[in-house]
């Protein structure tokens, strides 16, 4: 009968930790959700910036094409 007691005393503390991470689990979802929703925007923004790279890349070459054309019109 002791040892029956003692078991199910363990398995009330189990219950009892379990159901304890369980209540614990809306507040780290909620955080993961947080972090996701900032990544998500931190990505977009990167995303953005490297387009805009891009342009400026395009249009300097454009300008390169530019002058170097210019140079042999005069030196020729």
């Amino acid at each position: 009968m002791i040892d029956f007691k003692e078991n199910v005393d363990s398995w009330i503390k189990k219950i009892n930790r379990d159901i304890s991470k369980i209540k614990e689990l809306p507040d780290i979802m909620e955080e993961n959700i947080d972090n996701v929703q900032h990544n998500y925007e931190l990505v977009n923004q990167l995303r953005q910036e490297f387009d805009d790279i891009k342009k400026e890349v395009k249009l300097l070459r454009i300008i390169q094409l530019m002058v170097l054309k210019k140079y042999n019109e005069k030196n020729t």
